[in-house]
C-alpha cells in the first residue's frame, strides 16, 4: 500500500471546493479509464477546509494503481461548462446553497490559474496558518438558503430474503460485496449526475437485508431515475468485465488484520452490521467465486427518488443490452 496526500491553496474557499469536486472526479476518471476500481485499488478521499486549504488523501492498493499514480502531481484538468456544471450541483446538493458566479468564462480562467499552483507533498508541506490568508469570495461563491432545500436519492443494494434466511452465514460476505459495489456507484452517480452522497447504512430485519446510500440532489437538478439505472447497469457490467468480483475475493481470502489491516474489514462495524465476529480464517473460508457469485446472482439494486422507484437484477448486468 501507498499513501499520498496533497495540499494546496485558494484565496476563494469555494472556488476552491469547487476545484476540489473537479480534481476528484478526474482522479476517479484516469483509474476507470484504466480499469481500476475504488475500494479495489484505490481510496480517494477529497476535503476543503476553512482558509481555502484544499486536501487530496489517495491511498493506492494495488501495483497497477501505484504506478498509474506517480504523476496524479501533474494530472491535468478539462474545465468545459459540463464538467463544471455537474461539480457545482454537487456543492450545492452537499452545501444546501444556490451560487454566484461571475460567468463561466470567469469561473473557468478561474480554476485554470488554480489548477496551475503546484501542488505540495504533505511531507514538504512546513507551516499553512489560514488566519492571516487573505480571503475573497469572487468568481464563485455559495450562499445559504432555506427554501432551497437538496432533496434525498436512495441507492439500495438488497438480498433477497430467503437467500438471506437460507444461507445467513455469508452475511459478511454479502456486506462486503454490497459495500464495494456501492462504493463503485457513489462514484459513477455523482460524477455523471452531480449528487452528494452523505450517509450509508446496513439493514437487517425480518423483511429486508440490505445496503442503503441516501444521496442529496440540489434543487435545480432533475433526477431522471432510468437514466441513473442505465449508469448502474454500465458500472456493474465493468466489474463483471474486469473479474473485479473474483480479484476482491482473492485479496478477502487473503486478508490479514496485522499485516493488511488497512484492507481489511471493519471487525466492529461488521459486527455491529451482522452481529458475527469474523476473522482471516473465516475469510479464507467464505469468500470464494461460488459464495460470491450465489451472492451476486440473489442481490438487487434498488433506486427511489420520491415516488419513483426502479430496479435492476445485479446478474443481469454481465451481459449490456
Amino acid at each position: 500500500m501507498k499513501r499520498l496526500i496533497l495540499i494546496k491553496q485558494s484565496r476563494s474557499i469555494d472556488l476552491a471546493h469547487l476545484y476540489e469536486h473537479v480534481f476528484c472526479r478526474h482522479v476517479d476518471e484516469l483509474f476507470s479509464n484504466n480499469d481500476l476500481f475504488p475500494y479495489l485499488d484505490y481510496s480517494l478521499v477529497g476535503k476543503t477546509y476553512y482558509g481555502g486549504i484544499i486536501y487530496i488523501d489517495l491511498e493506492l492498493y494495488s501495483n497497477a494503481a501505484i504506478l498509474l499514480a506517480a504523476n496524479i502531481s501533474s494530472l491535468d484538468i478539462k474545465t468545459d461548462e459540463a464538467i463544471i456544471s455537474v461539480a457545482v450541483d454537487q456543492l450545492m446538493a452537499e452545501k444546501d446553497s444556490i451560487f454566484h458566479s461571475q460567468g463561466y468564462e470567469k469561473v473557468k480562467e478561474a480554476l485554470r490559474e488554480l489548477h496551475d499552483v503546484s501542488w505540495q507533498d504533505i511531507d514538504t508541506v512546513n507551516l499553512i496558518d489560514v488566519k492571516i490568508f487573505r480571503r475573497v469570495k469572487q468568481p464563485f461563491y455559495l450562499s445559504h438558503v432555506t427554501n432551497k432545500k437538496a432533496s434525498n436519492f436512495t441507492l439500495g443494494i438488497i438480498l433477497d430474503s430467503d437467500f438471506a434466511s437460507s444461507y445467513s452465514e455469508l452475511l459478511p460476505l454479502f456486506r462486503q460485496v454490497a459495500w464495494f459495489i456501492t462504493v463503485v456507484l457513489q462514484e459513477k452517480l455523482s460524477s455523471s449526475c452531480g449528487y452528494y452522497s452523505f450517509t450509508d447504512e446496513f439493514i437487517r430485519n425480518k423483511r429486508i437485508t440490505g445496503q442503503y446510500n441516501t444521496f442529496k440532489v440540489a434543487y435545480i437538478t432533475e433526477v431522471n431515475i432510468n437514466q441513473n439505472l442505465e449508469v448502474c447497469k454500465k458500472a456493474i457490467h465493468k466489474l463483471f468485465e474486469h473479474n473485479a468480483f473474483s480479484r476482491f475475493m482473492s485479496d478477502l481470502r487473503n486478508v490479514s488484520y496485522y499485516t493488511d489491516s488497512y484492507i481489511a474489514p471493519n471487525l466492529e462495524k461488521n459486527y455491529e452490521d451482522t452481529l458475527m465476529v469474523i476473522g482471516s480464517l473465516g475469510w479464507q473460508s467464505i469468500a470464494t467465486d461460488k459464495n460470491c457469485d450465489s451472492i451476486l446472482k440473489h442481490m438487487t439494486i434498488s433506486l427511489k427518488c420520491n415516488k419513483e422507484i426502479a430496479s435492476l437484477d445485479v446478474a443481469s448486468c454481465k451481459l449490456l443490452i
